[in-house]
């Protein structure tokens, strides 16, 4: 069913050894290893009736995510490559990225796609077999195990496929090389297109530890009572939810004498990074185990920031890992020396990248990001990056998010510079008032749009490049300040 010293493999192992063990806890519902096998088995069957085979590649866009795991794993059965894509984002984009794929079906139990030209109906759960099917032959397994995709929050997405050997061997290092640190049954609140969040299920399901999934559409309630669930030992979170729970935490008044999960061994904060008070806030009211941790989607992890390295160093993402090689250099690609602001640029091994972030690092090894590259603009010969202006206007206005877009000015090399705001579009007016007030005219935007809801990526990061098309398409979105 599937070939030697792959994920799927490694799973029938653990099926097989323990049927009756939990895989999956949620407050209303368990999994265990053989029910779930009896779901991909079912899958499998259903998928190659449908017409999927070998060598083709297959775009999921679920909203059940337990049934994108299953669905990934019946996909590998049949030697088809799964593609995981985000069910909320636009059917265009969807569309999109499975075209760049080049795949030959994309399905959705989500029916508002469903309904549309190009986009199937998953099978919906017929039950699993009377009889115990015989497991079949192992396909050609040539084709990709997985897509890696960046996060799309400043440019189009990249998709890196990846081959089955590569992805179990990323999961191994994982689970035994202690790269991403302690780790356990695991709290899982993102979505299965986050690449991340893909990888610790893989580890979690063949190395027997529970998941413990989230809704989709989840409130912070749902979210900390997942958390203080007496199995939950592991929680990965982007930062907007890390500063979401804080204040959840607080304006509830739940905070105790100490961190309210004390049994986690890891809280990590990934996709982008959660700085100075926000940061040292976060490890004293939700728990002493956090960790920041600073990667890129072509070289992995890069640096871990946890311990007392978060109340001596709470503006750092950390010394980068042993085994890599961080090095900043200037736009001729020129070594600059410490302390100095460049660009960032990784290597492990033979592989090399650039994040796409500034930053630098200081005498003691510490390596600080200030802003990606795409971030920085220029207006009226003053140049700045967009994260610090995005905090300003949150901290003004009070807004839960603030986007920071830059537009073609009507000078040359000079940005017009927009504010989309999370906030009640009937706020407009106080918003303009407060701004007005409080930014200088060297930094204020030259527009501003309220949305009830800023569009994210599957890592819950705003997505940037699809704010900008709606900037650029609606002309009555954006209102000058």
């Amino acid at each position: 069913m599937y070939a030697a010293d792959t994920i799927g493999a490694a799973f029938l192992k653990r099926a097989d050894a323990a049927p009756d063990a939990i895989l999956f806890e949620t407050g209303a519902r368990t999994v265990t290893y053989s029910a779930f096998s009896a779901r991909l088995h079912t899958l499998r069957a259903a998928f190659a009736d449908l017409g999927v085979a070998a060598n083709q590649v297959v775009a999921l866009a679920n909203t059940d995510q337990i049934d994108t795991f299953a669905a990934i794993f019946a996909l590998w059965a049949l030697g088809a490559s799964p593609l995981v894509l985000d069910f909320r984002s636009p059917l265009s984009e969807i569309q999109e990225r499975a075209a760049r794929a080049g795949a030959s079906h994309v399905f959705s139990d989500f029916r508002t796609l469903a309904r549309h030209d190009g986009i199937q109906s998953f099978p919906r759960d017929t039950g699993a077999p009377e009889t115990p099917q015989a497991r079949p032959g192992v396909p050609e397994q040539c084709g990709p195990a997985d897509f890696i995709m960046s996060s799309g929050t400043t440019g189009v997405p990249k998709l890196y496929p990846s081959s089955h050997a590569d992805v179990f061997t990323a999961v191994e290092r994982m689970a035994r090389g202690g790269e991403r640190g302690d780790w356990g049954n695991a709290v899982s609140c993102l979505n299965l297109s986050f690449p991340g969040t893909r990888f610790v299920w893989y580890r979690n399901a063949i190395y027997g530890r529970k998941i413990i999934p989230v809704p989709v559409f989840f409130s912070y309630a749902e979210l900390d009572a997942a958390l203080l669930h007496e199995d939950a030992e592991e929680v990965t979170l982007p930062p907007v939810l890390v500063r979401g729970l804080t204040q959840h935490i607080k304006s509830q008044g739940l905070a105790g004498t100490g961190p309210r999960y004390h049994r986690l061994v890891k809280m990590q904060c990934i996709g982008g990074p959660l700085l100075g008070p926000a940061l040292t806030e976060a490890k004293a009211l939700l728990s002493a185990r956090l960790c920041v941790t600073y990667s890129s989607t072509q070289t992995g992890v890069i640096s871990r920031l946890e311990g007392d390295a978060i109340d001596s160093h709470p503006h750092s993402v950390g010394k980068p890992l042993p085994h890599h090689q961080v090095s900043i250099v200037d736009d001729d690609n020129r070594p600059l020396p410490i302390n100095a602001v460049g660009h960032i640029v990784t290597r492990v091994g033979e592989n090399s990248a650039q994040p796409g972030d500034r930053g630098y690092l200081d005498d003691e090894g510490y390596l600080y990001v200030v802003g990606r590259v795409q971030e920085y603009l220029c207006r009226n010969g003053v140049s700045f990056n967009a994260p610090d202006l995005e905090e300003r206007i949150q901290k003004i206005t009070g807004a839960a998010l603030c986007c920071v877009l830059a537009a073609p000015g009507a000078v040359d090399g000079e940005d017009e510079i927009i504010a989309v705001i999370e906030a009640d579009p009937s706020r407009l007016s106080n918003f303009k008032t407060r701004l007005r007030a409080q930014l200088s005219p060297l930094t204020r935007p030259d527009k501003i749009a309220l949305l009830p809801a800023i569009p994210k990526t599957s890592g819950l990061k705003p997505a940037k490049a699809q704010l900008g098309r709606m900037v650029e398409t609606t002309q009555d979105l954006c209102h000058v300040l």
